[in-house]
């Protein structure tokens, strides 16, 4: 199973309920990408100056159906939404 870990960092003044709109279509895209196999998003609480505000943690099969999600024209469209507001991204992705 590939485990893909999003971080989020986003723009000061980002209004909270952009990204309450963000998770929403996010948690959305479940119904519409047969490849994610898990999502869980995190949102942080303790706010420290290290802390991301976001993380997104999905799995997939593999690395191809990793590339698919990628790929797909809702995610796209959902990057696009967010892509204004964002500080930072990073990301990981391993094996179990």
């Amino acid at each position: 199973m590939l485990q893909h870990y999003v971080f989020i960092k986003y723009a000061p003044g980002t209004a909270a309920g952009h990204i309450d709109e963000f998770c929403s279509r996010l948690l959305g895209l479940r119904s519409s990408i047969a490849e994610i196999k898990h999502m869980e998003i995190g949102r942080d609480i303790l706010r420290d100056q290290r802390s991301w505000d976001l993380i997104l943690i999905m799995r997939f099969e593999s690395v191809e159906e990793l590339r698919t999600y990628q790929q797909h024209s809702a995610h796209q469209q959902l990057m696009q939404f967010n892509q204004p507001f964002v500080a930072e991204i990073g990301a990981v992705d391993f094996l179990d």
